[in-house]
């Protein structure tokens, strides 16, 4: 069954996330929380690419579904705010230094947004997660050597956007590709959403969204914080 919301309900829905009350400008929400940076390379039939130079119809490789066919490649901008005094300042862009965590030697450093969530195997998590792959946000890794926050205060994502919820190589490792959060990118960022739906038009659906849950233990901070290298 599909609902649509008439226009006074979406005037009480603004109004209540705190859009369009006052005049002036406003800072657009956050479009994703996870991002690969634009000189990341990304494993796909014609070799590697940086994510910058990627295109729609390039068949990149998955872990699990052999090479997969890209619907949607975007792009963003995040400010990340200081910590409030005495929080930890852990939202910022994070460095996976070359060669740290399996990455590659010569690909050079990878920057990622903290909350895009790499897939980790082996070790001990079939003992404390009952599960031998894991994904973890890069943020939840900085305790392992080789990997640190960056000291910035914008960070510059590329999103790739897939059939469905995929595992990606990015300069040798493993990571998940775009899962979009189609509720908040479509109030927030509706230039965004139409690209979206026009390249993937079942995700104007509810149901549509369903091939982007993903199918592996995803950590929580303090779960991640028991990984060795």
């Amino acid at each position: 069954m599909l609902y649509f919301r008439s226009p006074a309900d979406s005037a009480d829905l603004r109004k209540l996330l705190g859009a369009d009350v006052a005049p002036g400008p406003r800072i657009a929400a956050e479009f994703s929380v996870s991002g690969i940076s634009q000189s990341s390379l990304i494993e796909t039939t014609r070799g590697l690419v940086l994510a910058r130079d990627l295109r729609i119809g390039d068949r990149v490789i998955t872990r699990d579904t052999g090479a997969q066919k890209v619907r949607w490649v975007g792009s963003s901008m995040v400010c990340y705010p200081d910590a409030e005094e005495g929080q930890p300042d852990t939202h910022r862009p994070v460095r996976i230094r070359a060669g740290a965590l399996g990455s590659s030697d010569t690909a050079g450093n990878l920057v990622l947004a903290p909350g895009q969530r790499l897939l980790l195997r082996g070790g001990m998590n079939s003992l404390l997660f009952a599960a031998d792959e894991v994904l973890v946000r890069a943020a939840d890794l900085t305790h392992l050597d080789g990997i640190d926050l960056l000291p910035r205060d914008v960070g510059r994502w590329t999103h790739v956007l897939l059939d469905r919820h995929e595992m990606i190589r990015v300069n040798g490792i493993w990571m998940e590709s775009f899962a979009p959060d189609l509720w908040s990118i479509r109030t927030g960022h509706p230039d965004h959403w139409e690209a979206i739906t026009e390249a993937l038009p079942r995700l104007r659906f509810d149901g549509g969204q369903a091939a982007y849950v993903e199918n592996r233990v995803s950590l929580e901070a303090r779960e991640a914080r028991l990984l060795v290298a």
